[in-house]
């Protein structure tokens, strides 16, 4: 066998040239805490799906059909996931309408509240962890704000 050389990252070497089609990232997080915070595995599958369509720094806003062509279920079934989620507190949704003739065209997804109630149970983990560190980081911020 020929002498070559690996420069090739991991995901490239595990998953090669279908990459080429482009790849969503899912923090490693987000799978470490899905239970803690209510997600199913219906909940997930719909939150990288909609993720998929993030390309900038607006939120995604893919039409439900088309959600509902990639899961390979019913567009109600869908509009019940999202449901869900806002009712979980982990997304917000907001109509979007076109511009000519004012009719909603698709659907804004906002996973801020997500991101902000992952945040929330990785500090709970490092206060359980550090519980001695936490308490001299209140008693320095007493202080400070004496």
């Amino acid at each position: 066998m020929p002498n070559v050389k690996q420069d090739k990252t991991k995901i490239v070497q595990i998953w090669g040239e279908i990459l080429d089609e482009g790849f969503t990232s899912v923090p490693n997080i987000l799978l470490r805490y899905r239970t803690q915070i209510g997600l199913k595995p219906k909940h997930i599958m719909l939150i990288i799906d909609i993720m998929s369509f993030k390309w900038d720094s607006g939120s995604p806003f893919p039409s439900y059909l088309t959600l509902s062509l990639r899961a390979g279920i019913e567009e109600r079934s869908i509009k019940r996931i999202t449901q869900d989620l806002e009712e979980l507190g982990l997304l917000v949704k907001t109509p979007r309408f076109d511009e000519e003739t004012g009719g909603q065209v698709t659907t804004v997804f906002d996973f801020r509240p997500l991101v902000r109630k992952l945040i929330e149970e990785m500090n709970k983990d490092r206060q359980q962890v550090y519980p001695e560190k936490e308490k001299e980081s209140s008693n320095c911020m007493t202080t400070l704000q004496m």
